[in-house]
């Protein structure tokens, strides 16, 4: 069984790292050695559908394309969970998720689709991240934090406990949300307020 992984860039190499076995990254560009194209990739797909196929993209919405792309074709992206993180048993871990070293998830929370909890970052007991988001390092959610989809979070930043979060919402490097944030904005600070609102593609 092949090991792939879409991208070559920092997020695919710290995933290759994880899985500690021979991979073939997924580019984009002219494929080198130890790489194949994506039009490759996607012409030869079903020589690939057994094979452990992950999503090394750190933005969301490049993620997400991808994500869409092969459960379009009927691939389910590879789950990554590194052995040394903490899952508590209670908790779920979605499709083509990423939970990397050091992060750990608390009882009963819910870690959406092809989302990502970076290196030594907490998802405390019943959150919900929701998919295609990403949380950067060092990042912390207290107890029953949920989130929408395609949300970021910057690295060291930390939400209370209780709190929701909307759709697309990017919360900056260092940030402590104390309350509630709608869809579609950028928040930064202690306490968090907005600071600007997101268009969408």
């Amino acid at each position: 069984m092949k090991t792939f992984i879409f991208g070559a860039g920092g997020h695919a190499h710290v995933i290759a790292s994880v899985l500690d076995v021979d991979v073939t990254f997924v580019v984009e560009s002219e494929a080198l050695k130890g790489q194949i194209s994506v039009t490759e990739f996607l012409l030869r797909i079903d020589d690939f559908r057994s094979d452990n196929i992950y999503i090394g993209i750190g933005n969301n919405r490049d993620r997400r394309k991808i994500f869409d792309k092969l459960l379009g074709l009927g691939v389910k992206p590879s789950t990554c969970v590194a052995r040394h993180s903490f899952t508590a048993r209670s908790a779920e871990i979605g499709v083509g998720a990423t939970i990397l070293a050091g992060s750990v998830i608390g009882a009963r929370a819910i870690v959406g689709d092809n989302a990502i909890v970076n290196t030594l970052s907490s998802v405390d007991h019943d959150c919900i991240l929701g998919a295609h988001s990403q949380v950067t390092a060092g990042v912390t959610f207290g107890g029953t934090v949920r989130t929408g989809e395609d949300c970021f979070f910057g690295v060291k930043s930390a939400v209370t406990p209780n709190r929701t979060i909307g759709n697309n919402v990017v919360v900056m490097a260092g940030s402590l949300v104390t309350e509630n944030i709608s869809d579609g904005v950028m928040v930064g600070g202690n306490p968090a307020r907005v600071v600007k609102r997101l268009q969408r593609d």
